[in-house]
């Protein structure tokens, strides 16, 4: 009799175990489905039309443009092979209230190679960024130079207030630029011609883009601006149009305007700002305003430091 009860207990026990880890298997399955309908809806909100994307108080004033045109302040984000006509080593910072960046690039007498390091932190509700870049830009070569930055991307994806997931990705972008005339500069970018594979939606991800600039600067007191960008994954059928224009003052002041038609997010933008440049800082503003939807209006400001 105590035979049968040890059996019966012994079986109740292993019963109890398979029961147990029949429960975590299905638990465990149920947060892994419920992750991946998270990361779906996450990148449905992230894909369907969002705001301006802000780089710099400059370009951000002029629409956008700069990947074509000589800019200590934030045109290293815009396009890395402008270092190599920067006249001196520069120190950056930008802000927005959903970005902020650090800069520090040196094209002196005394380096051997034009480069930069960039460091580039942006968030909202879903998911935040960090870029860590290196950049690298030839010297002048019969009016052309070319440049790369390599990045270290760290995405951080927030399921709720205490559930996050962090992934990281390497990836390379490629640009050049072109000298048509001393007052007249073309550019061109490739951003995440490479990258390494994560398992997060692309959709959330820095987009993989190409770009063309142009900027023209009429007697050193106007400088016009107009780039042109594809859509995500290189996509053409809806491109982003920006224009701007940059009227100096003096040798200090300058006042911008921009205009950005981005038929990606189906939204037109109006922007403008303010700068001075003087010898040893200078202090940049811009304002950014949707036509159709004021709260996503937004201010920005630079502050560059030659050294």
């Amino acid at each position: 009799m105590c035979a049968v009860r040890k059996y019966l207990h012994k079986g109740e026990h292993q019963l109890l175990i398979r029961n147990f880890v029949f429960n975590s298997q299905i638990l465990s399955a149920s947060i892994d489905l419920m992750k991946k309908l998270f990361l779906l809806l996450a990148a449905s909100l992230i894909f369907l039309p969002q705001s301006f994307a802000t780089i710099g108080a400059v370009s951000t004033a002029t629409g956008g443009t700069g990947r074509g045109a000589i800019e200590p302040v934030d045109g290293i984000l815009l396009n890395p092979a402008t270092i190599s006509d920067m006249p001196t080593k520069n120190f950056t910072f930008n802000y927005s209230p959903d970005q902020w960046a650090l800069t520090v690039s040196d094209n002196g007498k005394d380096s051997y190679l034009p480069a930069a390091i960039k460091f580039v932190k942006g968030h909202n509700t879903i998911i935040d960024t960090q870029q860590l870049g290196l950049s690298f830009a030839s010297r002048r070569w019969k009016k052309i130079a070319i440049g790369a930055t390599g990045s270290m991307v760290e995405y951080t994806n927030y399921f709720s207030n205490a559930i996050e997931q962090k992934y990281r990705q390497s990836s390379l972008d490629l640009a050049l630029t072109y000298a048509a005339a001393t007052n007249f500069g073309i550019g061109f970018v490739a951003n995440k011609v490479s990258s390494t594979p994560i398992k997060l939606d692309e959709s959330l991800q820095v987009q993989r883009t190409m770009a063309i600039g142009f900027s023209y600067t009429y007697q050193n007191f106007s400088r016009f601006r107009f780039d042109l960008e594809t859509g995500p994954d290189n996509k053409t059928d809806n491109l982003v149009y920006m224009l701007g224009l940059e009227n100096y003052i003096n040798d200090w002041v300058v006042f911008r305007l921009g205009y950005q038609t981005n038929k990606v997010l189906a939204k037109d933008f109006i922007t403008a700002g303010v700068g001075f440049s003087g010898p040893q800082f200078g202090l940049h503003y811009a304002y950014i305003s949707n036509t159709a939807d004021k709260s996503e209006d937004k201010h920005l400001i630079d502050l560059g430091i030659p050294f």
